[in-house]
């Protein structure tokens, strides 16, 4: 399958929620607006940081669709995760990105029987042969799928038995494995790196593009240190990288996810809360996220 590598920062997107914890379809227009003001490449939707398990098949669906008919007019890249448990329910899920205009799809592999690369090729062949024609990105994610599978090895296996694979979302800091991934074929695939705080790294060994979630709300911060990369200017990219791994840092120090929805709310993107209620923070755990935040001028910092 030909595919031309994506370059710049893909925005993990988080799921817009009511009160009622519904999916707020209605906000996803504003999302759209924001990361085009931060010069956003794309957007990965219903993924981890949108809490994709955590809704039906059938609001995944809708969300595909409201997302594809509110980007269809814009330049954005729409990538959906169509992961889920069930082989059916996942190739369910790819047919209706696929009408809903996705550009790409990707998933997890969340069967805990799936140890190896020969048995993760096995696994995705009649999810991918349901949707042949959409090129797809396996999501590499030793945290959220359990497995510790060679990503190498694997593309080895896919290039004959997955011809829709394109690449992979890379959530994995074994840099030596992505330095290979990047090199295999002649730099045949597309490995689009997920861990934001190192990103530079990731630049180094040759990615061109990267999905994370900190790019919903500093996407242009992590984009200048792209673009001083890209320009020789190393120690100010440093310098930016830095800054990025103190606000994850406090970030996660209170739980990530719910951390980075507030934020989010607290730029006028009201995201709502986490589904998951285990995922919510305590009023005087928002009081000290936000303490710690401007304590570094993180607002300030990440301002468009």
């Amino acid at each position: 399958m030909k595919h031309i590598k994506i370059k710049g920062l893909i925005a993990a997107v988080h799921t817009p929620l009511n009160k009622d914890f519904s999916i707020n379809f209605n906000y996803i227009k504003k999302q759209v607006e924001y990361l085009s003001k931060c010069n956003i490449s794309g957007v990965y939707v219903g993924g981890t940081t949108g809490e994709g398990l955590s809704f039906s098949v059938n609001e995944r669906s809708k969300l595909f669709r409201e997302w594809g008919n509110i980007i269809k007019d814009t330049n954005l890249i729409f990538i959906a995760n169509i992961s889920h448990k069930k082989q059916s329910s996942s190739s369910k899920l790819g047919i209706e990105a696929q009408n809903s205009g996705a550009n790409f799809i990707s998933s997890l592999c969340l069967d805990p029987n799936v140890n190896s690369p020969e048995k993760l090729a096995k696994w995705l062949k009649p999810i991918l042969n349901t949707t042949p024609d959409i090129p797809y990105f396996y999501y590499e994610s030793p945290k959220f799928s359990r497995k510790k599978i060679d990503m190498e090895d694997f593309l080895i296996i896919a290039n004959k038995e997955l011809k829709s694979l394109v690449g992979l979302k890379y959530n994995n800091t074994n840099l030596e494995m992505l330095k290979k991934c990047i090199d295999l074929n002649n730099r045949k695939y597309d490995i689009l790196f997920g861990v934001d705080e190192m990103l530079i790294s990731a630049l180094e060994l040759g990615c061109v593009g990267a999905i994370g979630s900190t790019y919903n709300f500093a996407g242009s911060l992590n984009n200048k240190i792209i673009e001083n990369f890209n320009s020789n200017k190393k120690n100010l990219a440093i310098k930016l990288q830095k800054f990025s791994i103190k606000y994850i840092k406090i970030m996660s120090k209170y739980n990530y996810l719910p951390s980075s929805k507030i934020v989010m709310n607290e730029i006028g993107i009201n995201c709502g809360l986490c589904r998951d209620k285990n995922n919510h923070l305590k009023n005087e755990e928002v009081k000290s996220l936000y303490h710690d935040l401007n304590k570094i001028n993180f607002f300030k910092e990440i301002k468009i």
